[in-house]
């Protein structure tokens, strides 16, 4: 008897023992979870903050980029807009105006030479200031001159009528003076002046201007036709 209750005393024993390894080892292992846990937590810090490195380095690439080869661009664009000379404050008062058309007919880069067309034709006096009712984007008043009573609609008219001519002449940029000019005498001249100059001699020439200008007043039997040198008329007033 006395052996059977010792041996029951060793077995309790023993299972003691073993709950308390077991609950050792439960604790141990949640200590190595809780490390490991912080140890994934400052991985993860570590990763965000040399991700928000790299993305401020990127970003400040891509500004000195912009600075670099975007912006001078932008400027130079501007700047080859030109400066008018001589323009009175007539026509200033119209530069917004004339920017407002010039955009909504995609020709923005040339809001600057059309206020100097528009110092040669009205020096902004009168409605028509842009001496387009004759145009045949004139679609609101009369085609005789001087008919359109509304400065905003001769804006529109203007703006739409050289943009036009820009076409004709195949002028694709302000900076190819040689197309401007065939542009401008186009405006000035109408009657495809600009595709006859193309096909007979390339292009616009002071000389074949006055050739077309004789030829239309002999097919007209008009005295004059036109300013045969309209286009350095209105560049005297702008410098680029």
């Amino acid at each position: 008897m006395t052996t059977q209750k010792n041996t029951a005393a060793k077995r309790r024993t023993a299972a003691r023992q073993k709950n308390t390894k077991k609950s050792a080892g439960g604790e141990t292992a949640r200590k190595t979870w809780s490390a490991s846990s912080a140890s994934s937590e400052l991985r993860r810090k570590e990763v965000a903050r040399q991700r928000l490195i790299l993305g401020c380095v990127l970003l400040s690439i891509i500004i000195i980029l912009f600075l670099a080869l975007v912006l001078p661009r932008i400027s130079r664009r501007t700047a080859n807009q030109g400066e008018l000379v001589g323009v009175n404050s007539d026509v200033l008062q119209y530069s917004d105006a004339v920017a407002s058309q010039c955009r909504t007919f995609g020709i923005s880069e040339y809001s600057t030479l059309l206020l100097a067309l528009m110092q040669q034709e009205s020096s902004g006096q009168g409605t028509d200031i842009f001496q387009c009712s004759e145009s045949p984007f004139n679609t609101e008043y009369s085609n005789e001159p001087g008919s359109i009573a509304d400065t905003d609609y001769s804006i529109r008219v203007g703006v739409e009528t050289f943009a036009y001519c820009l076409e004709q002449a195949e002028c694709r940029s302000i900076s190819d003076l040689d197309r401007v000019r065939l542009a401008l005498q186009e405006y000035n001249f109408g009657n495809n002046y600009a595709g006859w100059a193309l096909a007979n001699y390339g292009g616009y020439s002071e000389e074949n201007a006055l050739e077309f200008s004789e030829k239309m007043k002999a097919e007209l039997g008009w005295e004059t036709y036109g300013d045969p040198q309209y286009a350095a008329h209105v560049l005297q007033y702008i410098k680029f």
